[in-house]
């Protein structure tokens, strides 16, 4: 099982190539055909000199690397699942942690003031999970961050339904995240 961030391949894959296409759209000023071999070390069909500010917008660079930028963001999203269902799978054969039995005890649920503040936010924590866990993990997944394994394996320890993790997984990181991540390279290489 791999706790990894996806950051690798974005960085030696995706974030260079969303550069070349940008690159080269701005020395066209169109986004420039791709020539896919392993055997050339150009990657794009040769054009035209162009002298001037670039016009191409945004959009159109980004609908250029949509389909790597997506396909990127769903493998992470896939690479989300081994701690999801590792935290599920003990979760289910009864490992229980006493730390958790004690603040999630229903008598003390309803009389939060008597709580450590640590206990408080876990409770605070446990309880929007339980209510809008697909939206808090979709927010979650939607920003680059490094420690997104560990809301997987909170959600499978509190045993989030998969579709309702991987679908919110899902729309965080493979539309949300891609599409911000993608911007940013953009507007950096224009």
């Amino acid at each position: 099982m791999g706790l990894g961030t996806g950051l690798h391949t974005f960085v030696l894959y995706l974030g260079p190539h969303i550069a070349k296409v940008t690159m080269a759209t701005n020395a066209c000023n169109y986004v420039p055909e791709p020539l896919p071999s392993r055997w050339t070390l150009n990657h794009f069909k040769q054009c035209a000199e162009f002298s001037g500010v670039p016009t191409v917008p945004i959009s159109e660079i980004y609908k250029a690397v949509l389909l790597e930028a997506f396909l990127w963001g769903f493998g992470t999203a896939i690479g989300e699942l081994p701690p999801y269902f590792v935290a599920r799978a003990a979760s289910l054969a009864g490992k229980k942690h006493e730390e958790l039995e004690e603040i999630f005890d229903e008598e003390k649920m309803s009389t939060t003031k008597d709580l450590p503040f640590m206990d408080k936010m876990k409770l605070l924590f446990y309880k929007t999970l339980k209510k809008n866990a697909f939206l808090a993990v979709t927010l979650c997944a939607s920003i680059p961050n490094p420690l997104f394994d560990l809301a997987g394996l909170t959600c499978g320890h509190y045993l989030v339904p998969f579709g309702v993790f991987f679908g919110a997984t899902f729309i965080g990181k493979s539309i949300v995240k891609v599409s911000i991540q993608s911007i940013f390279v953009i507007l950096s290489f224009s």
